[in-house]
């Protein structure tokens, strides 16, 4: 996402945006920038055990969290998710009205993209592109996995001995002691766009 890319779409005319017509928007913003790629675009993603949810995520070569401050929300919620976001995400993003945006004070590496709120449109504009997290926690990461994701991922390191039966904290401890950061965020990301799938046949 570049500076200056723009990307506009149509609401009821006279209504402030609501945080659906962002999330609609922005979704469709980065189906269409990730088109023709392996990008997988979620919504509602855990974190922290459900502390807290990402509004949007894309997972490729990177997790990218993207929260949604729309004109009809406030800040009240923002210091916590941004605490959040800065544990687990490759890159983060605030979405919202640019006076929202100064008043957040996002960290640096952050990426912005401003909301647009005009008559009978609503629009995104990129103000400032996404740095890598330069200190992600790799505790959190390794509470994105499930149970069994994490054995998997330890029987692949040849570190699963002895835990196999343990509690899903002591499971994430190893992990954490046992897996490279670089691999286990590369884990991470393999296993949520293998998600969906799991989900789809456990369903069936």
């Amino acid at each position: 996402m570049s500076p200056g890319s723009i990307f506009i779409s149509r609401k009821p005319k006279g209504q402030r945006a609501r945080d659906l017509e962002v999330r609609t928007l922005l979704k469709q913003y980065l189906h269409d920038i990730h088109a023709g790629t392996d990008t997988l675009i979620l919504e509602e993603l855990g974190l922290c055990q459900g502390d807290v949810r990402v509004d949007v995520a894309s997972v490729n070569g990177e997790l990218s969290a993207f929260e949604i401050k729309s004109p009809s929300d406030t800040l009240k919620r923002w210091p916590k998710q941004r605490r959040v976001y800065s544990k687990v995400a490759d890159r983060a993003w605030l979405v919202a009205p640019e006076k929202a945006i100064v008043k957040a004070r996002a960290p640096e590496w952050w990426g912005q993209i401003a909301v647009f709120d005009a008559d009978d449109r609503v629009g995104l504009r990129v103000v400032r592109p996404s740095g890598i997290n330069p200190a992600p926690d790799p505790l959190s990461l390794a509470r994105l996995l499930w149970r069994d994701e994490a054995i998997a991922l330890l029987k692949d390191f040849g570190c699963a001995r002895g835990v196999m039966t343990k509690s899903r904290r002591i499971i994430w401890r190893r992990v954490v002691e046992s897996i490279p950061l670089d691999d286990l965020r590369s884990a991470v990301r393999a296993v949520l766009k293998d998600r969906p799938d799991r989900v789809a046949a456990l369903q069936k």
